[in-house]
């Protein structure tokens, strides 16, 4: 009921002319493309019409293009524009009556009414009317309810899932992606975290190489087991 109030005020306050707006936008949009078109009459309505590198004949009086886009629905194509534009025919005269405004009204121009409430509808002696018999499905019927994507079912239990959290990378610790799809880490760059706690100790032993450890008898050799 409110639909088609609102559909029946839409002509008188928002549409303007004879056409439906969004038909009237799809004929605007084939307006501006009929400028990179040149049509050449043959005679009878029919014309040869050249678009960059192609070529399409279109027959004005049949409503027909080779491109089909205006035998399918109806709105002229951008190469029958540009054939109606040589005959001085404006592009909405040759549209379907369907595409009116006076259709669109024929189609939500009935009303309907509102219904009275339940306590003064009068009780007839018909047959009460029933819902449809239960009718029992092939198969074991399912014991637990169907689980949303974003839930996961853990070896405990049910578990809290991390659906809207935000992922930090193991190796360089920024947000928005993992440790498999790092950059920094595929480049074999260290992170800043790293490169900034190797420092103090590339400083206390230049070279990289540790200090040997001193026994009373001379340095401990490392033994490979």
């Amino acid at each position: 009921m409110t639909r088609h109030y609102t559909k029946q005020k839409e002509v008188g306050k928002e549409w303007l002319g004879h056409t439906c707006p969004k038909i009237r936008k799809k004929l605007n949009k084939n307006t501006e493309w009929a400028s990179t078109c040149y049509a050449m009459p043959s005679g009878e309505g029919i014309f040869q019409v050249q678009d960059r590198d192609y070529q399409f004949i279109v027959d004005i009086k049949e409503k027909k293009c080779e491109c089909r886009r205006w035998d399918l629905t109806g709105i002229p194509c951008a190469h029958a524009i540009s054939c109606l534009r040589h005959e001085r025919v404006a592009p909405e005269s040759v549209l379907p009556e369907c595409y009116s405004t006076t259709s669109y009204l024929l189609a939500y121009g009935q009303h309907i009414r509102p219904c009275r409430d339940k306590s003064t509808w009068d009780k007839v002696a018909a047959t009460e009317i029933l819902p449809p018999i239960y009718d029992k499905k092939v198969g074991r019927p399912p014991k637990s309810r169907k689980k949303q994507p974003h839930e996961f079912q853990g070896p405990q239990g049910p578990r809290l899932s991390k659906h809207g959290v935000t992922m930090h990378c193991r190796y360089c610790g920024d947000a928005g992606h993992n440790k498999k799809g790092c950059t920094l880490r595929k480049a074999g760059v260290l992170p800043p975290r790293q490169t900034s706690n190797a420092q103090p100790e590339e400083q206390a032993h230049p070279g990289g190489r540790q200090p040997e450890q001193m026994d009373d008898d001379g340095p401990i050799q490392s033994q490979v087991y």
